[in-house]
């Protein structure tokens, strides 16, 4: 039981990451609209949730959490406005 949820929690916390790693990228790709200070500062609060998504996962609510975070940041790059092309992670 206790593997099945560790594995569950796993895959959340993957399917999560990958979406604020597409969110990244296409902040790389509108950096010349955004002020260096805030490109910054939105670079820093990204690469600090993708580094530490496994901890925060296992958080009461982390979904909820999530979810939130993505809607604020896609008041930012309008990913999902994109078409689906343009919404996959460049490597």
């Amino acid at each position: 039981m206790a593997d099945e949820r560790n594995e569950a929690m796993r895959e959340i916390s993957a399917f999560y990451k990958e979406e604020f790693l597409k969110h990244k990228s296409r902040l790389e790709m509108q950096k010349e609209f955004h002020s260096d200070k805030d490109l910054n500062e939105i670079q820093m609060a990204l690469d600090r949730i993708i580094s530490e998504i496994d901890t925060i996962c296992r958080i009461d609510e982390f979904s909820q959490l999530a979810s939130q975070l993505l809607e604020r940041i896609d008041l930012v790059t309008n990913l999902s406005g994109s078409p689906s092309q343009y919404s996959h992670r460049i490597h």
